[in-house]
């Protein structure tokens, strides 16, 4: 069984429409990796400082795969 996710901002990925082109490694190399076995692994769950790189890998995806979920206007971290 898994683990439920704590609350907060997250990472989803679906997997039918990621093509594995690796452009959210190049916009997020801390949140995901492509490996050699043709895998895409990613940390689901964001700390404090990845709301800028999640969320450029969800903009750049050209499937639209990467989506962000759990984030409110104090998640981004933006000055206001």
């Amino acid at each position: 069984m898994k683990k439920p996710l704590r609350g907060g901002p997250r990472i989803s990925v679906d997997n039918d429409r990621c093509e594995l082109y690796g452009i959210c490694q190049m916009e997020a190399p801390d949140i995901f990796k492509l490996d050699l076995d043709g895998r895409l692994k990613y940390r689901r769950q964001l700390g404090p400082g990845d709301f800028h790189q999640a969320a450029q890998a969800a903009r750049c995806c050209p499937m639209q795969a990467v989506v962000l979920k759990g984030v409110s206007l104090k998640t981004r971290d933006e000055p206001v």
